[in-house]
């Protein structure tokens, strides 16, 4: 059994296991409760990108397969109509952030 978990540590990184990917997860800010599992975290996709606004409450279970997004498809709608369009839901440091709401 070890030379297996060692196999899959080196081939899956975080996701070998349920435990590694939800420790990971916690380390970048992603809101999880106790006793949670995600069933195959291989196949599961957790946006990274704004982890701060994920959180999963206790006893969840996540099945395979299953996609947590932090963002919509209504800023690429509204690429379409309007052309670039600028803003996000963080960034900058907390002076540029005053000064953009100033």
């Amino acid at each position: 059994m070890l030379i297996l978990e060692i196999y899959r540590k080196f081939k899956y990184g975080i996701r070998y296991s349920s435990e590694s990917y939800i420790s990971h997860l916690r380390k970048i800010g992603v809101g999880i409760g106790n006793r949670t599992t995600i069933f195959d975290p291989r196949s599961t996709i957790i946006d990274e990108s704004r982890p701060w606004l994920i959180k999963i409450g206790d006893d969840v279970q996540i099945t395979a397969g299953v996609t947590i997004l932090t963002h919509g498809y209504d800023w690429s709608v509204l690429k379409g109509v309007y052309g670039e369009v600028l803003g996000s839901s963080g960034g900058g440091d907390r002076k540029q952030r005053l000064h953009w709401n100033a």
